[in-house]
């Protein structure tokens, strides 16, 4: 019997001693050691390069890591959040442009997942906005499309027109809504709205 206590304690103690440890938060993943392993899209523009996390954009101060990326494509990142960033892009000094964002990160590892589906893309045409519980959605031409990026749609309601443009993705990497929605909403997919007017 003093065996199998043994033997139980040893493997409780072995497997307590993981240096490395994620837990399990949706697509983001906190270590044990501070990093963070998340989904991600990135975002970049004349004022520096982003990741973008169910919404918020956090700048990377070690830009030069992420050349190769481009906007839009979806990453998984391994990052610390981190005070002040010590280099400047040199785009920066010419760009007239504010971006708002949470805090400065600092990249360990960004491998790409895919570049997002990029088939149809629609330019500066009048859309019904349409919400429900199953999510946010653009109407053009009697077709429904699911808006990923629904937080730009906020101030509008059911029923409202709107001149925008909009592409569409393989898959929203923002989080879904917490709401419990037994209502079905057929549409044509997942889009991400720009260029609202």
């Amino acid at each position: 019997m003093k065996q199998i206590l043994f033997f139980f304690a040893t493997i409780l103690i072995l497997s307590s001693c993981n240096k490395f440890k994620f837990e399990n938060l949706d697509d983001t993943l906190q270590s044990s050691e501070g990093k963070t392993a998340a989904k991600v899209e990135f975002v970049r523009d004349c004022t520096g390069s982003y990741i973008q996390i169910d919404s918020n954009d956090y700048k990377i101060c070690n830009y030069q890591d992420v050349q190769k990326f481009e906007s839009g494509d979806v990453l998984k990142v391994s990052y610390d959040s981190i005070g002040k960033c010590e280099n400047t892009n040199p785009e920066q000094l010419t760009c007239k442009m504010a971006h708002l964002y949470v805090h400065n990160i600092h990249i360990h590892k960004a491998e790409l997942l895919y570049k997002p589906k990029k088939e149809i893309t629609i330019s500066n045409q009048k859309m019904k906005v349409v919400k429900d519980c199953s999510g946010t959605y653009i109407q053009y031409e009697n077709t429904d499309y699911q808006v990923c990026n629904k937080d730009l749609l906020a101030k509008y309601k059911d029923g409202d027109w709107i001149l925008a443009s909009f592409y569409t993705l393989t898959e929203c990497i923002e989080k879904a809504d917490e709401v419990v929605c037994l209502l079905y909403h057929e549409n044509k997919g997942f889009v991400k709205v720009f260029g609202i007017q």
